[in-house]
């Protein structure tokens, strides 16, 4: 694995991306840009003018902070306060991003939610990704009912971030919870047992269901369906390999219940989710 050089010097002002553009549209206080990054690219430190969420499409990146790293990959998402300084190192399959800017009207109009934007967060899946993904879609496809939708699915989107915005921050996390993930990581292709895995890590299953959904804000199973929708997503927007494929390899009994798990998550078929990806 390459090392990333620690991150050193004045931040410098950017816009909300250095990448090719592919795609860009403002809504009332949002802006929204669908962008490429090159493999293995690094940009310097440097901030945003305005608060905004990164949603990962395809491939990876680092985003490096004075003391804290997050490994962002496909289907996750990250939120940075404005003038958050930051260094970015991408990863060897480049990126395919889609950025979301919340400028500081509509941050102030938000009220209640305004402290979502107070720290970096990462989160990763579920009704987050499907949220990121129906935004994604609709600017895609961007018909006369397209920015109402756009606008209502990002406020939902700020919204379930919110609910969230409470979870301790990773370097809080008991030492054996860091090695579960690393389990789940591992084998989510496989069938995984509640108690195996805490016998593996020396905890009782009850302690181990509980702090997991604390620290991760789901329970083992929907964390494990995450990380096989994030495999298929990264499989079906980078290769032919047929979908009854695609889901044995991660680890859907048949491709019917694949294809049901993936709608559930994503928000569009899977069919959909490859296509769109090819017309970009």
């Amino acid at each position: 694995m390459k090392r990333i050089a620690p991150v050193i010097g004045t931040p410098r002002f950017s816009p909300i991306t250095l990448g090719q553009k592919l795609k860009s549209l403002e809504i009332d206080g949002f802006a929204f840009t669908e962008t490429v990054h090159k493999p293995n690219q690094t940009l310097a430190r440097h901030y945003h003018e305005h608060a905004n969420i990164a949603f990962i499409l395809n491939g990876s990146f680092t985003k490096i902070l004075d003391r804290r790293r997050f490994e962002c990959s496909p289907q996750s998402l990250i939120i940075k306060p404005a003038g958050e300084a930051h260094a970015n190192h991408y990863g060897r399959g480049g990126m395919h991003c889609f950025l979301i800017e919340v400028k500081p009207q509509k941050v102030k109009s938000l009220e209640s939610f305004s402290k979502t934007f107070d720290r970096v967060n990462h989160f990763r899946g579920g009704m987050f990704s499907m949220l990121a993904t129906r935004i994604w879609k609709e600017m895609r496809v961007m018909d006369s009912a397209s920015p109402l939708a756009i606008e209502g699915l990002s406020f939902e989107l700020i919204a379930e971030m919110s609910r969230h915005s409470s979870l301790v921050s990773e370097r809080q996390h008991p030492y054996w919870l860091k090695r579960v993930r690393e389990i789940l990581h591992a084998h989510f292709s496989e069938p995984i047992s509640l108690a195996n895995v805490a016998k593996t890590v020396d905890v009782h299953p009850v302690h181990l269901a509980r702090e997991f959904r604390k620290f991760y804000g789901c329970t083992l199973g929907e964390y494990i369906r995450g990380l096989r929708i994030e495999f298929a997503c990264h499989k079906l927007s980078t290769s032919d390999t047929p979908l009854v494929e695609i889901s044995l390899a991660a680890g859907f009994s048949h491709q019917a219940h694949f294809s049901r798990i993936f709608k559930r998550q994503i928000g569009i078929t899977p069919r959909e989710f490859r296509s769109l990806h090819r017309s970009r």
